[in-house]
């Protein structure tokens, strides 16, 4: 038996089934090209490469069964069997021809993506994309195609046979999922680093599966197959696999859960605060937690925490808004008395026609003192100059360092001594030395963040505060007097943010007196699952605790791990569909309280008809 000859027959019988495959894999990326062409941008190809590649492994198993087929469909078969063939060499140049044109057809839409990319984009191509997401698609495909294959040599109907190789597959990638391997995030622990038992299961499997086809095509193994018992497998292994998305959703066990109806008498905000080591609901009741159960009690007989309303002064013709805007103020505990630390501008409106202007006239940091029913304003320093020249607009934030109180108003700041918060005490004043919020473009480029010139604060704070004042309070809405997104480990600091689909993190490489430098390290995209079910954006509340990243919407919260040596990590994903979290807190134990709402009437917000739970929930580890 000449090889080149059976090589060549091989290919004459699959060259219409490739040309098939080589269709559908290059019909996004060539439609995307388009696309972009029409728009101005090029003939390229990005996003769309991806897609074209998952279904690799698909074709490959089709590519397997018609490889088969070719010579083991019953003309062909009685042929070659009544000829003194050699088996082996048959099955074994049949087999790696067939993988071969398989994964030439999976690189074509990646050798399209790079050229054109290459050519046409001026921003280049992003290798960490193709050299993190492509090498798995290329394993599962080899797998597939190597399973598929050795089904059709025992079941020789093509299509039970792909199905057949299909269903190990999916066993196949669950497998590690079920064994004590700590994997947890599909996509941080198989798409992205494909080691290990991983990488041995996708390499053992071909290996496998192309000696057991020798053994059936030289013993002339034949299979029956049941339909109806192989559709009740294939249930078996979709359940499986249903079981495992759905972990990827919904894998944050729930300790205990406690319901309320609406009370007229809460605030609106906040609704978990702690103060002074005492988790407060709704300012109306300690929450109490003994051994995974939620409880309350009324605090109302409590002099010192009794429910109060923070009120600004009230200025004829002005509109005030404060900060922080979903909380009463940053509290501070001084002896026996408890204060909030509350920045209030003033606002002023003129309208000119159609067009409302508006202007910021005046800005007072005020410290106010709990007394029995109400906040008593005590202190209170005019900060009207951190305007400076623009009034048009307002960007607040502050944070409680050592009893010196940062606050920043636009590009200026004051450093405050609150260490009495009933005389505030003015101790430094900037003005526009701060810069403006700074999105990162490019992220193969290092880049630099401006360190807040405090020599009061340490090193460690000030790289900090720093980083937070970039990227964790350019929205109104920032809880950086609570919370940050650095973290810091073994002297090395790092920061996460949510960028458009993915959760990115960025190292500090080194820094000087004037400059802190960035590189970013890693990321770790949503999944389509995760999608549907709505996933946290960049002005969703975030920060880091402990080595976790904590990220949450209206009814989603997510936790990551940040500090594996898997890159980001994705621990827990808690999802309640129709509700509204509201608020969330980490507890000393490391648990979280999470506070959310159910509107019974969909569609129509009506608190009267709301209703209230808090959840204790295990936080993932």
């Amino acid at each position: 038996m000449r090889v080149s000859g059976i090589i060549h027959q091989q290919i004459c019988q699959l060259k219409w089934h490739l040309l098939a495959c080589l269709g559908l894999t290059m019909v996004l990326p060539i439609e995307e090209a388009i696309v972009n062409l029409k728009a101005g941008d090029g003939f390229f190809t990005t996003t769309m490469t991806f897609p074209a590649i998952m279904f690799g492994p698909l074709l490959a198993g089709l590519i397997a069964c018609a490889n088969v087929q070719g010579d083991l469909d019953e003309k062909r078969y009685i042929f070659w069997r009544s000829k003194p063939a050699n088996v082996k060499l048959l099955i074994t140049l049949k087999f790696f021809t067939g993988l071969v044109a398989s994964l030439l057809i999976i690189a074509c839409p990646i050798v399209f993506a790079l050229v054109t990319n290459i050519i046409w984009n001026e921003d280049g191509i992003e290798r960490v994309f193709f050299a993190s997401y492509v090498p798995l698609p290329i394993l599962i495909a080899i797998m597939t195609y190597s399973l598929c294959f050795a089904c059709n040599m025992v079941v020789r109907k093509t299509a039970r046979a792909w199905l057949i190789g299909m269903l190990i597959g999916c066993f196949l990638l669950v497998l590690p999922f079920m064994l004590p391997l700590d994997y947890k995030d599909f996509v941080s622990d198989v798409m992205i680093w494909s080691w290990g038992p991983y990488l041995a299961i996708m390499l053992i499997t071909p290996a496998a599966a192309f000696v057991f086809s020798l053994y059936a095509a030289r013993y002339d193994w034949h299979l029956k197959t049941n339909l109806k018992g192989l559709l009740w497998v294939g249930a078996g292994l979709a359940f499986l696999l249903l079981m495992l998305f759905s972990s990827q959703v919904a894998n944050i066990k729930i300790l205990h859960e406690k319901e309320f109806e609406y009370s007229k008498e809460w605030p609106e905000w906040p609704s978990i605060e702690d103060i002074g080591g005492k988790i407060i609901f709704k300012g109306q009741s300690y929450i109490d937690i003994d051994k995974n159960s939620i409880s309350l009690s009324d605090i109302s007989k409590d002099t010192d925490y009794r429910t109060a309303y923070l009120r600004p002064k009230r200025i004829e013709g002005y509109h005030v808004i404060r900060y922080p805007h979903n909380r009463h103020g940053s509290i501070k505990i001084f002896g026996n008395n408890v204060y909030r630390l509350v920045i209030h501008a003033y606002i002023r409106k003129e309208e000119e026609g159609a067009i409302v202007k508006t202007f910021i006239e005046k800005v007072y940091l005020r410290s106010y003192k709990h007394t029995e029913k109400s906040w008593m304003p005590v202190c209170e320093l005019d900060i009207s100059d951190c305007l400076t020249n623009n009034k048009r607009w307002i960007r607040m934030a502050m944070r409680l360092i050592d009893n010196r109180l940062f606050a920043r108003v636009n590009n200026s700041y004051v450093l405050v001594d609150a260490m009495n918060p009933g005389e505030l005490k003015l101790i430094d004043k900037k003005l526009d030395v701060l810069q403006r919020y700074r999105p990162i473009k490019d992220r193969k480029k290092e880049f630099s963040i401006p360190l807040v010139p405090i020599e009061e604060f340490g090193l460690e704070e000030r790289i900090r505060l720093s980083i937070d004042l970039n990227y964790h309070s350019y929205n109104d809405n920032n809880e950086i007097y609570e919370s940050s997104i650095v973290d810091i480990h073994d002297g090395k600091f790092a920061f996460c943010v949510l960028e458009h689909d993915e959760v990115a993190r960025y190292d500090v490489t080194r820094w000087d007196d004037e400059n802190i430098y960035c590189k970013f390290s890693t990321s770790r995209p949503y999944t389509i699952l995760e999608g549907v079910t709505g996933t946290p954006g960049r002005f969703s509340p975030q920060f880091v605790k402990n080595g976790k990243f904590y990220c949450r919407d209206y009814n989603t919260l997510l936790v990551f791990d940040i500090r594996s040596n898997r890159r980001i990590r994705k621990l827990g994903h808690f999802v309640r569909m129709d509700y509204h979290i509201e608020d969330m807190a980490v507890l000393e134990d490391g648990n979280i309280l999470l506070c959310a709402w159910l509107d019974q009437d969909q569609g129509i917000s009506t608190p009267d008809k709301q209703k209230y739970y808090l959840y204790l929930l295990k936080n993932p580890e």
